[in-house]
């Protein structure tokens, strides 16, 4: 008898403990349930990967957009001053809405001291930001944009005037902590830019990045991971490939014969011999594309006459008047 309610107790520990593991592990199971849903989440959102939210560049990278932004910031926040003469000599240029709101129906005219009408001390510079009540450094600012979105930043993008270049350039207002793409450029016929690093390039729907690597090979990358009829990533070398596209015709290298917002030829990517770098064109050499390559603008960008620019979906245009010369 003792020997029977002995084993009956082994028995009931036995069972007491193997549900106390059942519970725990049923515990851990939970635990670990939304790290996989978190996972599952992180994955949907490199799927998708949102136009403002920037990748991380590589160290090198970094340091040479650092050298170039110090170099700008340099020039900026110098005590210049931009000459009678330069004014003379140098175009206005005229900043026109499109479909948008974003100058309050203004024209914006800029000389080469700087914006009309703005802060007048004729450093060259004008600032582009949002208007943040009590900024000190926000009275600094040329113009206050119209932007439905709410910014921390008084500072948005800023067009200037380089005394030794002779030409207008226009630029993101670059902060540690303005990681969001606000700044895009449209590329027309007969603008074509030398490719950087890590360029990110708007070409229809798609969104791709694209960089020149070793021995002049070009990298192109399929950010959106949509539509494809290729491999989301390509990569084609100089020596062999001079000519790069992107387009609707089922023979361009990266062919989206399905999706109508790409002409037959959106994009090219051509091989300068002479410089030795890649350059990007919109559509081809003989026609522009329908919708246009648009241009993530991390860096300085020489206005073109005609240019168009997008701030946050708000588009306006850049127009070149050129003083008639006097006798």
């Amino acid at each position: 008898m003792k020997a029977q309610n002995k084993d009956k107790k082994e028995e009931n520990k036995e069972n007491k403990e193997n549900q106390e593991n059942q519970e725990n592990k049923n515990n851990e199971d939970q635990k670990e349930e939304p790290k996989e849903e978190q996972k599952e989440e992180q994955k949907e959102e490199e799927k998708n990967i949102p136009e403002n939210n920037e990748q991380k560049e590589p160290e090198e990278q970094n340091n040479n957009e650092k050298k170039e932004n110090d170099k700008i910031n340099v020039i900026l926040d110098s005590d210049r001053r931009i000459g009678e003469n330069d004014v003379k000599n140098s175009p206005t240029l005229i900043l026109e809405e499109k479909d948008c709101n974003i100058f309050n129906g203004e024209k914006i005219t800029i000389n080469a001291s700087g914006m009309v009408g703005g802060r007048e001390v004729g450093d060259g510079v004008s600032f582009f930001g949002s208007n943040l009540e009590g900024s000190e450094v926000a009275l600094k600012t040329d113009f206050v944009l119209n932007l439905k979105e709410k910014f921390v930043y008084p500072y948005i993008f800023l067009i200037y005037y380089d005394k030794e270049a002779k030409s207008y350039f226009i630029r993101p207002y670059l902060n540690d902590n303005m990681t969001f793409r606000i700044l895009y450029i449209k590329l027309t016929n007969g603008y074509n830019l030398p490719l950087k690093q890590k360029e990110i390039i708007s070409a229809g729907n798609i969104i791709f990045q694209v960089s020149p690597l070793e021995n002049n090979n070009l990298e192109i990358v399929n950010l959106s991971k949509q539509n494809l009829s290729a491999t989301p990533k390509q990569t084609f070398d100089a020596s062999s490939k001079k000519e790069v596209t992107i387009g609707r015709n089922k023979e361009c290298d990266f062919s989206f014969n399905n999706n109508k917002s790409f002409s037959r030829i959106q994009t090219t990517f051509e091989f300068d011999e002479e410089n030795q770098e890649w350059i990007i064109i919109d559509g081809s050499r003989t026609k522009s594309s329908t919708n246009g390559t648009w241009v993530f603008c991390t860096h300085s960008f020489p206005i073109k006459d005609k240019m168009i620019v997008e701030v946050l979906q708000n588009r306006f245009q850049i127009s070149e008047e050129v003083k008639a010369e006097s006798n």
